[in-house]
């Protein structure tokens, strides 16, 4: 269930010419918030792109998610004191669809589209940002 992200990290680091470490890596321990009975937030995924919290702000009107803490502590958090059950997330948000590396997923369902038929396997990450501003 968890082998797909890898791909799209690599994919992200070689579109910005990152091809191997520069430092040693940390491994922060970072939590895994599944309460919701439909949706779970991987926050060891994230890579803090905002593209969930701008949707669930300007799309879904919700604000569910946003940022919190500063620096290498900075994670996506739910606008709820608790977890993400305790939030008016549902699963046909489109905060959902919009994360490219799979830290948000709808549970039961999650990487059903198989490796080489998924978006970023033929377009890098961000190429729709870059063709919006260049209009």
């Amino acid at each position: 269930m968890f082998a797909a992200a890898p791909e799209n990290m690599t994919a992200l680091a070689y579109r910005f010419g990152i091809t191997a470490p520069r430092y040693p890596y940390l491994f922060p321990e970072r939590e895994v918030d599944a309460t919701h009975p439909d949706i779970m937030i991987d926050h060891n995924r994230c890579i803090l792109c905002a593209r969930c919290v701008r949707t669930s702000r300007d799309v879904d009107g919700k604000n569910v998610f946003g940022f919190v803490n500063r620096g290498p502590q900075k994670k996506i958090a739910v606008n709820a004191a608790a977890k993400l059950a305790d939030t008016n997330a549902d699963v046909t948000d489109k905060a959902l669809e919009a994360c490219p590396v799979g830290a948000l997923l709808k549970k039961r369902v999650g990487y059903a589209v198989p490796v080489g038929q998924r978006d970023y396997d033929h377009k890098p990450i961000g190429s729709d940002v870059e063709e919006v501003a260049a209009k």
